[in-house]
Formats: structure tokens, sequence, C-alpha cells
């Protein structure tokens, strides 16, 4: 089913790189979530993202369709130039950015939506909120007050708020006494040089932040974006299951909390268990879509439909650093939820036209209803 005709409206993204950034980075970079140099050269060129990556670039700039042409061609472009005609090919209505994340390479937020040439609106990432006020405040207590206030006071200039607790310490958030967080702060304070912003690593401060954080969530009416299951080396997987989010959706005080669930593979249907059972419950597609295969890709879009209710599906291109992957994710976004959707209403004897409206939602109505845009 062909669903090139249906805007885009990517609720989870990043910002591109700075210009002299992107020139000097490997390609090989942006097609797979290793760092290490070895994987990169050595391994990431027979990632089958990365091969079928070169004969679709090929495609956009007019050569042949291997590395060494790509690369040589992407060299003679300007970047801005490069940007604009990319996301003009996407379909992409509007993008809300995740700009909490390698600050001192990527493009300020305006910048951003200035090259890309589409209206983009801000999600805060918690963490890197949380670090940033750590140098004024001696205390936890005095901490977290100090947050508390600046989500309320940011709260109307946003759209979400995002939490990468699934890279730190893990996705099962439990509670903890204010004598076990005055003591983690301590540590943490004397292990940190004096006006320098730490990287946040102890677990009983991630969650109470977390804790924080849905509290002003539920009152602010903001969704709470999740990073879960696939992502980079600094990710333990085996911490990333969306199913340890169960207190969450449980907890009377977060009564109409909207989670996403981002990303998800290897646990989609996991996540799309959690959201055919609780209200407050979404789930993403992104980063599945376009880094696997054509059959994993395929399939994952499929387990989602198995329970989840189509309204709670959402399509992100989770792009970031060169323009080259959100072109690449929302070709394979429409290709893949159209796939999936005709085989689906086939399945259920549905009608085309019932895969189209689906297709529909998940590409754009569901994220403009869940972020009140």
């Amino acid at each position: 089913m062909n669903l090139d005709h249906i805007p885009i409206l990517d609720h989870h993204a990043h910002a591109l790189f700075r210009e002299e950034i992107w020139r000097k980075t490997p390609i090989e970079a942006f097609f797979s979530e290793a760092y290490d140099k070895v994987m990169l050269e050595k391994f990431v060129p027979d990632v089958i993202f990365a091969r079928r990556s070169y004969r679709e670039l090929a495609g956009f700039y007019g050569c042949d369709p291997t590395r060494g042409a790509v690369l040589e061609a992407r060299a003679s472009w300007n970047y801005g130039d490069l940007a604009r005609a990319m996301f003009a090919q996407t379909g992409i209505e509007q993008v809300l950015v995740d700009d909490g994340i390698w600050l001192e390479v990527m493009q300020p937020f305006e910048q951003n939506q200035s090259m890309i040439g589409l209206p983009c609106k801000r999600v805060l990432r918690l963490e890197t909120e949380l670090a940033a006020l750590v140098p004024e405040h001696d205390t936890w207590v005095g901490l977290m007050m100090a947050f508390e206030q600046m989500l309320r006071d940011i709260a109307p200039s946003l759209v979400g708020l995002k939490s990468i607790i699934a890279y730190r310490t893990g996705l099962e958030i439990m509670r903890h006494d204010s004598g076990s967080l005055e003591r983690a702060y301590s540590s943490l304070k004397y292990a940190t040089e004096p006006g320098i912003a730490p990287r946040v690593n102890d677990k009983a401060l991630l969650d109470e932040m977390l804790w924080t954080g849905l509290r002003v969530a539920a009152d602010t009416g903001l969704p709470v974006q999740f990073h879960t299951g696939y992502g980079d080396p600094d990710l333990d997987l085996r911490l990333a299951n969306p199913l340890h989010l169960r207190p969450i959706f449980e907890a009377p005080d977060l009564a109409g909390v909207r989670v996403v669930m981002l990303h998800c593979y290897p646990f989609v249907r996991e996540a799309g268990y959690l959201a055919s059972v609780y209200p407050g419950a979404f789930m993403d597609l992104g980063l599945t879509i376009p880094y696997m295969s054509t059959h994993a890709m395929l399939t994952s879009a499929r387990e989602a439909l198995h329970l989840a209710p189509i309204s709670k599906i959402l399509f992100s291109t989770d792009a970031s650093r060169t323009p080259e992957l959100f072109w690449l994710a929302a070709r394979h976004g429409r290709r893949m939820i159209g796939q999936a959707l005709e085989l689906t209403v086939k399945d259920s004897d549905l009608t085309n036209p019932e895969a189209e409206w689906a297709g529909s939602r998940i590409l754009h109505d569901n994220a403009l209803e869940l972020y009140r845009l």
C-alpha cells in the first residue's frame, strides 16, 4: 500500500551535526549504533542497512551505487542545500526535537530549525537538565526543588519530556528514602569538579528525578518519552525492557500520564501488550525502522499491530546528525507500515481504505493528538 501522500509528524528526532563535524564524520557512523572504531571500519560496511543505504542514497545523489561514489557526491553539496533538499523529499511536516544530546557538536535548536526548513518543537531531556543544575546546589532536596520548579516554568514551551534512564540504570524505577538520596548526592558532589555538570549515574538519584518529572507531566499534560530497547553499547539491553515500566502505569498519583515507549525492538510484542492494557501506554516504531533488515522492519510493524490499538502506535525517524537519516527513515517508514497494514487488513477481512486510515493515524494523526499540536 502506497502511503507517500500521507505527511509524517516526526515525534522523536534530534538535531543535525554542525557542518564541520558532519564533514569529518565517517559515513559508517550513521548506519549503526556501534561506536567502536574496529566495528565502524571493518564490520559496519557489511551491515544490511549500510549496503542498502548506499544504493538508495545513490538514487538521490545521481551517482553509482557504491560507497566511494556516494562519498564523492555528498562532499560536493553545500550542507544547508543538502539538508533542505532532503527534507523536502521526506514529506515530514513537523519535527519534535530532543536537543539534549551531544551539545558540543549538534546545531542549536533555532539554527537547526532554520536549516531543515520545517517547524520544530522541543522535547526536554530530563537527565541533561538535572545535570546542568547540580553545580548550583549542595543538597539533594535543594536540587530537586529547583528541578521541579524549572520543569513547571518551562512546561508551556515544550511538547513533551524525555528520559534515557534505560541507558543509565534501567527501566525498573523504584522509590528511595531521603537518607539514601542525600548520601548518593553527597558522593556525586564529592566526585565532581566544582562548576562542572556531571553525568548522573546513581540509580536512586535518577529514579527520584523521574518520579518528579512524571508528577510534573501529570499536572501539565505533557507526554513522557522513554528510550526502550535497542541502543548503543552504553545501554544494558536486559534492563531496557518496557515491561519494567508497569509501576508507572499503575501508580495512582500518575493517573492520566501518557508514556511513549520509543523504539522497543526487540521488545515490540511487550510494548504492544502494554499499549493494549494501559490507557497511558503508547509505542513507537522509530529506530527499528530503518536500521533493521526489510524483514525485521516489516515483522516489527506487524507485531505492533498484534495487540496495540492503531491509535496508540506512532512512527518517528529518531534521526540525528545527518539529513540522510531523516530521508532514509521517512522512505522506509511509509513503505514498511504500508506493507504491514496491507497484510493486516487482509488477515482481518477489512478493506484497503481501512489500511489507509490506519496509515494516516500511525504516521501523523496519533502524534498530533498525543502531543496536542
